[in-house]
């Protein structure tokens, strides 16, 4: 990911933890400093702006190591993945269209990835172009394959980030470049491509890969922490969070469901899974790519919310209702990535009118709308849910309060109950830009989140029987 400029102000001292938000309390508000964009690779932060103070000469870098994690077949990071001139004999070239031609089914499924939109993201390249000097650093992990870029990197750790040698590549593919993550990202192994099993018979030269089951090969990209200057970092922490739980899935698992098929003409039929990838589910594009909508319609998100509140309650009452979101799938925590991703919980009270108790029930259910035309709101609450960073003059993170696995955020709700029911709607959302960045960037109509759930709950008028005698 590329250097980005933020803003130099801080996050309000007034957002809270979600876990005991009170409905006096301001929602922790959604708007954060100019942040990062939400992108695949290793996240650059550049805190300068229009009209601020300009930044410090650029620093000698503290820490360009990466974490273990990073090391990808002893690949070092700042080295494509796959190398310039790389060739595999039997086969129609190393672009994913190439791989397509056999892999028909596959193919189709990484066209709706994010993977395939790592290099054509209108947010990334806005980020590519905020400072040309250090966006190489970006460039292995949005496009690994040495022929994918135009420009040749020299450079060692000893060197300062901006000293880099730079020189013409004479195999530059414009057309993979636009690809992205493709195949080989993954699947190169020194002149063969990488299989999940042992006896496989193709045209090309393969090796059996059982690694391809495992994390290392994900967390090559999405796992990646060094500061390069003072307010520049590189902040993705997954394979961290993964590491701290205890997970015994690795990231293929969940992100890759198993299938059986033939992954190719005349290829056994057999156990193999899914290349979509999808997330959080949020396209790079609007419209999305073809075959989005049928990836989206078997999706599952990380984390689950519900409403805690009485079945019924005497009207002039206090009620005490909890709008809850729990990690429940992911093996990281929620969200997770890039430091600007952040879910956004809401939840609103209405007061409908009497008449409405004879058909309403006190169960969670999706939202729906009501009969009457404006119930009136009568309490409401907000939390984001998410990091929060000092980017200027060095950025630091504030705090953290995303979800790890099997834990959940809770916001209190407090309302008066009226004489008719009481309707709680939640609203569930997913940002991996704010509103205000991609407005910011001019990525007008971008479609930078998405909403995750939506339920309503009712609480009903208590009944005579109900009610305790005088």
């Amino acid at each position: 990911m590329s250097p980005r400029t933020v803003s130099p102000r801080t996050v309000s001292p007034r957002t809270v933890s979600p876990r005991t938000v009170s409905p006096r309390t301001v929602s922790p508000r959604t708007v954060s400093p100019r942040t990062l964009a939400g992108l695949l690779g290793p996240v650059l932060l550049a805190a300068c702006e229009a009209g601020a103070a300009p930044p410090p000469a650029p620093a000698a870098p503290e820490d360009l190591s990466l974490t273990p994690l990073q090391s990808v077949a002893d690949r070092p990071w700042w080295s494509p993945r796959v190398p310039t001139g790389a060739t595999l004999p039997g086969s129609t070239g190393l672009t994913a269209r190439d791989c397509g031609m056999c892999h028909a089914e596959i193919y189709a499924e990484w066209q709706t990835s994010t993977h395939a939109a790592a290099w054509i993201d209108p947010q990334f390249q806005v980020e590519l172009a905020k400072d040309p000097p250090v966006a190489w650093i970006c460039i292995n992990c949005h496009t690994p394959a040495g022929d994918q870029q135009a420009v040749g990197i020299d450079w060692t750790p000893a060197d300062g980030v901006r000293e880099v040698g730079r020189s013409r590549n004479d195999r530059y593919q414009p057309v993979w470049q636009q690809e992205g993550i493709t195949c080989v990202s993954c699947h190169w192994r020194d002149g063969a491509m990488a299989a999940p099993h042992a006896d496989v018979q193709a045209p090309h030269p393969t090796v059996y890969a059982p690694d391809l089951a495992g994390a290392d090969l994900c967390l090559g990209c999405h796992q990646a922490t060094a500061r390069v200057e003072d307010a520049l970092i590189c902040h993705f922490t997954t394979g961290e969070e993964w590491q701290t739980a205890n997970q015994d899935k690795a990231c293929p698992e969940c992100h890759m469901p198993q299938v059986s098929r033939a992954v190719a003409p005349g290829a056994p039929v057999r156990a193999t899974r899914r290349h979509t990838w999808p997330g959080s589910l949020i396209p790079k594009s609007d419209p999305p790519p073809p075959g989005f909508d049928a990836v989206a319609a078997s999706w599952q998100p990380g984390v689950e919310a519900h409403i805690e509140a009485p079945a019924r309650a005497r009207p002039g009452e206090r009620v005490h209702a909890q709008l809850v979101v729990q990690n429940v799938r992911a093996g990281h925590r929620v969200p997770t990535g890039d430091p600007e991703r952040y879910l956004l919980l809401t939840g609103r009270v209405q007061a409908l009118s009497a008449a409405t108790s004879s058909t309403a029930t006190s169960s969670t259910a999706p939202a729906a709308a009501s009969a009457t035309a404006d119930p009136p709101v009568i309490a409401g609450a907000r939390a984001r849910i998410g990091q929060r960073w000092l980017w200027w003059p060095v950025a630091r993170q504030l705090d953290d309060d995303r979800i790890p696995p099997g834990e959940a955020r809770t916001v209190d709700l407090e309302f008066v109950m009226p004489q008719g029911p009481a309707r709680i709607d939640l609203s569930l959302e997913h940002y991996r830009i704010s509103p205000e960045n991609a407005s910011y960037h001019g990525l007008i109509g971008y479609p930078g989140h998405r909403l995750v759930q939506a339920l309503s709950a009712t609480v009903l008028p208590s009944l005579p029987a109900d009610l305790p005698p005088r």
